[in-house]
């Protein structure tokens, strides 16, 4: 089984770099998801650069999935939303968003977690971090969850490239948007 591509973009508030790397990949490969992270963005400038990239990537059959509350999914035209929060937050997501939309859950820590977000009714279960290296032990649960459980699991590897990555077994392998220059 080969994973499916879910990538991340970078942080930053610039579109440009971000829908120029879109343009690039989706000539080369199939993506399925593109996850643009707030991180410290303040929220005007979050919508801003969602506005920008959700139209073009959908364009390419890239599905966009956001950060923040279930409401800007539908303002924004977003696809989805993507939440790292609480169960409590994962449980509102999907009351206000499903069946029409997509909501997957970051598991932060336990099995335990996983599970219960998953009983939630999520889309994905997203292993690893977003930024920085994965752990051995995020890997070694995902691999545990996509062997194990229907919903799909996502790996977030976000050392590994397009042309090296283990997906350790996950439906979706989650890497860097690679983006030429820096953002500020």
């Amino acid at each position: 089984m080969t994973a499916e591509l879910f990538l991340i973009a970078p942080p930053g508030p610039l579109p440009e770099p971000i829908l120029a790397a879109i343009r690039d990949v989706a000539a080369r490969t199939e993506v399925a998801a593109l996850l643009l992270p707030r991180r410290d963005l303040a929220e005007n400038t979050y919508k801003t650069l969602v506005k920008a990239v959700v139209p073009a990537a959908q364009a390419s059959g890239i599905a966009v999935l956001i950060e923040g509350e279930p409401g800007l999914v539908r303002m924004l035209g977003a696809d989805g939303l993507h939440v790292s929060g609480s169960l409590a937050a994962v449980r509102e997501a999907v009351s206000a968003l499903k069946p029409d939309r997509i909501v997957g859950a970051a598991a932060l820590g336990t099995r335990d977690d996983a599970m219960l977000k998953g009983e939630a009714g999520v889309d994905y279960i997203l292993f690893g971090p977003l930024f920085g290296a994965i752990d051995p032990a995020q890997r070694e649960m995902g691999r545990w969850w996509a062997q194990t459980m229907e919903i799909p699991s996502v790996l977030s590897d976000p050392g590994a490239d397009l042309e090296r990555y283990d997906a350790a077994g996950c439906e979706f392998i989650g890497l860097p948007l690679p983006v030429s220059g820096e953002q500020p």
